[in-house]
């Protein structure tokens, strides 16, 4: 139970801590307007960082760490102006699996990435108000087994979107997770989507 209860938590504090930012928004729009076409994906805007010769992974340069963002993250990456979050997650993937055949949740048909998508999926259902998920159909990133989903949903009043990519590696899962609000989707849509497919294992 304690790492059921460990998930629920990783994601409550990450979605409620993204609530503040609605007493933001007023600065926020007059500082960068209301354009909402997306942004360039070219290389030249974006930084790769290395996380502990685990993972790198390419961050846009216009942010920057924010090592308050969640406790468990070992990525932490955030322009609260652009109002754009990037968080990586990673978990012991035998112990992710050994957790979850204790409580009966695991299905031996499913491949681990495949459990932990649908494990995740059901936590962000238990703490998102209607929600909305889209899967993209993904099943690699840089030849690793991956899968990622567009979700759309409500949290403390405010209108969020993110894009959710889950990673398979030799030890350990990771959960790449960005966000913003959901009146920014289509400008930051494909800078996310780069962010994901960025990833890489070391």
């Amino acid at each position: 139970m304690k790492r059921i209860v460990k998930y629920s938590f990783v994601l409550i504090t990450l979605l409620v801590f993204s609530s503040c930012i609605d007493k933001l928004k007023q600065a926020v729009d007059n500082f960068s307007g209301s354009s909402n076409q997306p942004e360039s994906i070219s290389a030249s805007n974006f930084s790769t960082i290395s996380i502990d010769n685990l993972y790198k992974v390419s961050i846009p340069k216009y942010m920057k760490n924010m090592p308050s963002l969640h406790d468990e993250a070992s990525l932490e990456y955030a322009n609260i102006f652009k109002e754009t979050y990037t968080v990586v997650i990673e978990e012991d993937k035998q112990s992710f699996i050994d957790g979850f055949k204790e409580f009966g949740e695991y299905d031996e048909n499913l491949s681990p990435i495949e459990n932990y998508l649908h494990i995740q999926k059901q936590m962000f259902q238990e703490v998102i108000e209607d929600i909305k998920i889209q899967d993209y159909g993904l099943t690699h990133i840089n030849n690793l087994p991956a899968r990622q989903f567009k979700m759309e949903g409500i949290v403390d009043g405010l209108d969020f979107f993110y894009v959710v990519a889950f990673v398979e590696g030799e030890e350990h899962i990771y959960m790449i997770m960005n966000w913003t609000m959901k009146d920014r989707r289509f400008k930051y849509e494909n800078t996310f989507e780069y962010i994901n497919a960025s990833f890489n294992e070391l």
